[in-house]
């Protein structure tokens, strides 16, 4: 009996020591697992703290961009101001300075008497026009289907009748009066209408006919060989049908509109600029180009893309400020002289 009462001792304190071990061992590891939870809860809270510390430096450094920004802001308008003032001054400067060269007292005016000067100067036009020329007629000569030959030949041809032209530049620039002016014209319309001739009996009747019409559509011919330059090196090149479709588009709406006096018409030249180039006769000019190329715009935007079509617009807005300076620099080199002058 006894060794059974022992027995079950034994049994009870070993059974009461495996559950106080285990016990033992669950609360170690609950404690270790609170260990645990508290370092992590350090770490948690020492993570936002750097992370505040982090939002805060943020916020200081938006705030101090946003500060920058506004005065980046200011001097831009300040200096977009400023260029816009020069852009508007600079044409009427120009045109000023110019017609004060060319004023019959200035010397300026008798350097293009020079034949020196005449020479360099013709020699360099002969230059320009040669590359001109090749661009410019290269459609022509090739609908024509002239042989090497024929095309050089034709080059030459129409080259004497741009230099002819040029001449007249020359002799407008050199200020030898409304009468040596009303020759110049005249002597111009000559050789114009002599090389035409000689154009006529190279290319026959029927070819001639094609050329004259090729050369009514020369001056939309250049609007759009600039924009296809002006677009070839991006996203949205202009493409040969878009370059095709535009030439048309345009040329039929310029030969539709009326100006009031059209002075691309050089056929109305006749050697009187002062009467001809005056100041409204050239702002009513450039009204009316106003709606012209508001008629372009709207034939194109069915043509090209979005982009071509912004392109397009920035593009004939620059060429129209250029025409307008040259213009306006003609009308102060061709006006009445005052008296006293």
């Amino acid at each position: 009996m006894k060794n059974v009462i022992i027995a079950m001792l034994f049994v009870t304190t070993v059974v009461f020591g495996g559950l106080y071990l285990r016990e033992a061992h669950r609360a170690t590891q609950v404690q270790a697992n609170a260990e645990n939870l508290r370092q992590d809860l350090t770490n948690l809270q020492s993570t936002l703290s750097d992370k505040e510390q982090q939002a805060t430096r943020l916020q200081e450094q938006l705030e101090q961009t946003r500060g920058d920004v506004a005065v980046k802001n200011q001097e831009a308008a300040q200096l977009r101001t400023t260029l816009e003032t020069k852009a508007t001054n600079q044409p009427a400067m120009a045109v000023n300075k110019v017609a004060a060269l060319t004023n019959k007292s200035n010397p300026f005016a008798a350097m293009f008497k020079s034949p020196e000067m005449k020479d360099m100067i013709k020699n360099s036009q002969k230059a320009v026009l040669g590359t001109m020329i090749d661009k410019n007629y290269a459609h022509l000569f090739s609908d024509l289907h002239l042989t090497p030959e024929q095309t050089a030949a034709l080059k030459d041809l129409i080259m004497n009748k741009q230099m002819g032209a040029a001449e007249m530049g020359l002799s407008m620039l050199s200020n030898e009066g409304e009468t040596n002016r009303a020759a110049a014209v005249e002597q111009m319309k000559q050789a114009s209408d002599a090389a035409d001739a000689q154009i006529k009996s190279f290319l026959g009747d029927d070819n001639y006919t094609q050329f004259q019409n090729y050369e009514k559509t020369m001056g939309d011919r250049m609007v759009v060989s600039g924009l296809k330059d002006q677009l070839a090196g991006g996203s949205s090149p202009l493409t040969d049908i878009q370059e095709q479709q535009l030439i048309q588009a345009l040329s039929d709406e310029r030969q539709q509109f009326k100006f009031t006096t059209d002075f691309s018409d050089k056929s109305k030249f006749n050697g009187d600029f002062a009467s001809m180039f005056t100041e409204d006769k050239v702002n009513t000019y450039f009204q009316e180009m106003d709606k012209l190329n508001q008629q372009f715009q709207a034939r194109a935007s069915g043509i090209l893309s979005a982009d071509q079509l912004s392109a397009f617009n920035k593009y004939l807005s620059s060429q129209q400020e250029m025409q307008k300076a040259g213009m306006q620099m003609a009308a102060k080199m061709f006006a009445p002289a005052k008296g006293g002058e």
